[in-house]
């Protein structure tokens, strides 16, 4: 079975495990656009990530992974909503040229300038709430480095992170190890030594295995000894939110005065979604519209600035 998610919790030593194979899905991304084979793999890792912590979304909503770069990678976008409905894309610098050998490092932190952010964003947000956002610089060597960084030094929690991904496939395994405290209290001893043993057994997955092997046969594999409580499984799916109201409701925001320049050169304002390829056409009449009918715009007022921490 593809594209799914498999979330595993060893009560013995207050860990969980998320496992995700996405093909179909990624695949979506990846046809969406022609990145070159480097950032193609980055952006892989990002989805697979972003589709195993939104499995902890206790709203309806989404959860959003940017990392903004200082190489030919200017920005990575992966979110993925409470209904596992992922999607993805990438802005390059412009005239980026990308080695075939360029690894995390060289895309988007050549500098040490690069940032990572993580934002929750609840469907049905009051007028004037603005979306949670975390942010930190990036660490490490890769994305898993960055988003383990991030979880200790936001979420306060130990996290394994193992990524991979490519042309066909995108595979994310992540340890967690979750509070002793509140919940349900456990009828077997707590196992100290659980963490250490469990990173141990993660950390012998090779890249060819984990890219080519389905969730439920990898956590067989990995974790045959363990007996962990096993969750359903769930399904994730590419799903594109943009619509012809939401990109009209950004037109309005730019100001009739900046939309009046732009068709005085050209008889149409062309919007294209960067995460489907979905293309929008606003003529003049069209345009006049939006500020005629006086659109309601609460839902998309600008958020906060992020949380630094």
């Amino acid at each position: 079975m593809t594209d799914t998610l498999r979330t595993l919790i060893f009560d013995q030593s207050s860990c969980r495990a998320h496992l995700v194979h996405l093909s179909k899905a990624w695949q979506q991304v990846v046809n969406n656009n022609d990145y070159p084979r480097p950032v193609q793999k980055v952006l892989g890792e990002l989805v697979a990530a972003s589709t195993m912590l939104s499995a902890s979304l206790k709203f309806e909503g989404s959860l959003i992974i940017q990392i903004q770069g200082d190489g030919p990678i200017r920005l990575l976008v992966a979110e993925c909503n409470s209904r596992l409905g992922l999607r993805a894309t990438v802005k390059l610098a412009e005239d980026a040229k990308i080695p075939e050998n360029a690894d995390f490092k060289d895309l988007v932190n050549a500098t040490g300038k690069g940032i990572c952010a993580i934002i929750l964003d609840p469907r049905n947000r009051l007028p004037g709430q603005a979306p949670y956002q975390g942010i930190v610089p990036l660490a490490g060597t890769s994305v898993a480095d960055s988003l383990e960084a991030y979880m200790h030094s936001s979420e306060q929690l130990e996290t394994r992170l193992i990524l991979n991904s490519d042309h066909n496939t995108a595979a994310g395994l992540m340890l967690q190890q979750m509070p002793q405290h509140g919940g349900v209290v456990s009828s077997k001893a707590f196992d100290a030594d659980g963490w250490d043993r469990l990173t141990a057994l993660i950390n012998t997955l090779q890249t060819e295995e984990h890219l080519s092997t389905e969730t439920d046969e990898l956590a067989k594999r990995l974790f045959w000894e363990e007996d962990p409580d096993g969750l359903a499984e769930r399904q994730a799916h590419f799903e594109c939110t943009c619509s012809r109201e939401k990109v009209g409701k950004m037109l309005v925001t730019l100001g009739q005065a900046e939309l009046d320049d732009a068709l005085s050169e050209n008889p149409t304002v062309e919007i294209q979604c960067d995460f489907c390829n979905a293309n929008y056409s606003f003529t003049r009449a069209d345009c006049n519209a939006l500020f005629t009918e006086s659109p309601d715009n609460e839902g998309s007022q600008d958020p906060l600035p992020p949380t630094l921490h």
